[in-house]
């Protein structure tokens, strides 16, 4: 092999170097989500310190939702929300406060999830708090508080459900359980299972 050929192998070889080199450095080279995928699961709006309202046909106040931030994703029609302060106002008067570090509206808006630190506050409750324990502490006609780590609220039904461990704490004792549902218009908590609790009389 002469050296003017050794030279021209030698130029080959470093120009594919180049080229390879050239080729993985390129933006081009990298795989991404297809331009569909990327919009698809993009937020189409966001908004901070929202609040939202929702009237009924008489114009009286239904609910109330506040939230640090609302991300909406129009691919799923999830509604991401961060620290949200639900609250509902009853027929009678009582007033439901539920809060969470972080919630959901699911699509269509009907139904909202909560999670993470949630805690539901009834005040006045006029109906009757039932735990499924028969005895005199299914009785309550003030505070009410549920803590869970999970909640799914309908805000048509006025209906809080979970199947996860709960705490509730009245005037006169503490009561805990494994999965709750809890109607805000009646006032009454139908605790499902591994109940147990204390009671105080006044």
């Amino acid at each position: 092999m002469t050296y003017r050929t050794t030279l021209i192998l030698s130029a080959i070889l470093l120009a594919i170097l180049a080229l390879v080199y050239w080729l993985a450095d390129s933006p081009a080279s990298i795989v991404t989500n297809s331009p569909t995928e990327v919009i698809d699961q993009d937020a189409d709006y966001f908004l901070t310190d929202a609040l939202i309202k929702e009237h009924d046909i008489t114009g009286s106040l239904k609910y109330q939702l506040k939230s640090d931030s609302i991300t909406h994703y129009p691919y799923n029609d999830h509604t991401l929300l961060q620290m949200p302060v639900l609250k509902n106002q009853g027929d009678n008067g009582q007033i439901t406060t539920s809060r969470a570090d972080n919630g959901k509206l699911l699509p269509g808006g009907d139904d909202i999830e909560l999670w993470d630190n949630v805690v539901v506050i009834q005040d006045n409750t006029a109906g009757r708090f039932a735990t499924g324990i028969a005895s005199e502490n299914n009785q309550s006609t003030g505070r009410v508080r549920m803590d869970t780590d999970f909640v799914t609220i309908s805000l048509k039904e006025e209906v809080a459900d979970t199947h996860r461990p709960v705490l509730i704490i009245t005037d006169n004792g503490e009561t805990r359980a494994t999965g709750m549902t809890a109607y805000f218009q009646q006032g009454q908590i139908h605790l499902k299972s591994r109940v147990r609790g204390t009671y105080e009389p006044e």
